[in-house]
């Protein structure tokens, strides 16, 4: 299921591309990620990273939890690829 998020810090979608794997976590709980190795379907907004966000595949039990806004955000860890 693709699911919306935007970044807490929005200059990080520069260095986000598709199909990057990401762990998802709101900023104010680092230690327990929402999403671990959520493959990336889409990057919005990279010429207005304040409008952008990422397109993330979750499984229906995650995405649950991520689309209920967190007001700062969310951060994210780019998993190495390979």
């Amino acid at each position: 299921m693709g699911v919306p998020v935007r970044l807490a810090e929005p200059a990080a979608l520069r260095l986000v591309k598709l199909r990057d794997r990401v762990d998802l976590f709101r900023p104010s709980d680092s230690a327990h990620p929402i999403a671990t190795d959520a493959p990336v379907l889409g990057v919005t907004g990279l010429e207005d990273p304040l409008s952008g966000g990422l397109l993330l595949g979750l499984p229906p039990e995650v995405a649950r939890t991520a689309v209920s806004p967190a007001a700062e955000g969310y951060a994210i860890v780019i998993r190495p690829s390979g």
